[in-house]
């Protein structure tokens, strides 16, 4: 009788910590996908309040040098619709109870690296959009041109890299919860096993 009631009081126990693993690792993935939704929206509406405020200033600008500067931030937010839906689909389909734990830690890892690339990237076009301002100093035939598409690089990557500096902010912010959930597992010779802590 006793070894009946401690086994079960184990197995119950066991399957109360197992499933409370499994709730911490929804919820860290509920809490990543928001992030992300949060992120493509942002990213969406930033690149839909170019369309439309560029466009209906590129009716009539004041220069050609502003309807170069209006062109460029309608083709930049192009890409950064083509990435935003995407994105913000799969994060609303995305069921955060099927993403199991490796997944969860690549996924997490990904997503920083890809940021920090961006940011990199970012860094880039303001540098490209500094630089296109120069080559106005030895090729004033094309100075619109110039003067209007780097100013343009400026501000996209400028508007980039805050939104992937901050994006890679909060991200970091979520890696406490998911340490808390890895120490929980163990890795030996005859495969995985929880850790329980008392």
């Amino acid at each position: 009788m006793k070894k009946s009631f401690f086994l079960t009081v184990f197995l119950v126990f066991t399957t109360f910590q197992a499933l409370g693993q499994s709730s911490e690792l929804t919820a860290f993935n509920a809490d990543r996908l928001q992030l992300n939704k949060v992120g493509m929206v942002v990213l969406g509406s930033w690149a839909i309040g170019n369309f439309a405020t560029n466009a209906a200033l590129l009716r009539n600008p004041s220069s050609k040098e502003q309807g170069y500067f209006y062109r460029m931030n309608i083709y930049w937010n192009v890409v950064n619709l083509a990435l935003a839906v995407p994105g913000l689909r799969n994060s609303l389909i995305t069921d955060p109870s099927s993403i199991s734990l490796t997944e969860s830690i690549g996924d997490y890892h990904q997503m920083g690296k890809v940021l920090l690339i961006n940011a990199g990237l970012d860094v880039a076009y303001i540098t490209g959009g500094f630089l296109m301002k120069e080559m106005t100093k030895s090729r004033p035939n094309r100075q619109d041109l110039l003067n209007g598409y780097g100013k343009s690089l400026m501000l996209q990557g400028g508007f980039l890299f805050a939104f992937d500096v901050v994006m890679y902010g909060l991200l970091q912010s979520k890696s406490d919860s998911l340490n808390k959930i890895i120490e929980t597992v163990s890795v030996n010779a005859d495969g995985f096993s929880l850790v329980f802590r008392f």
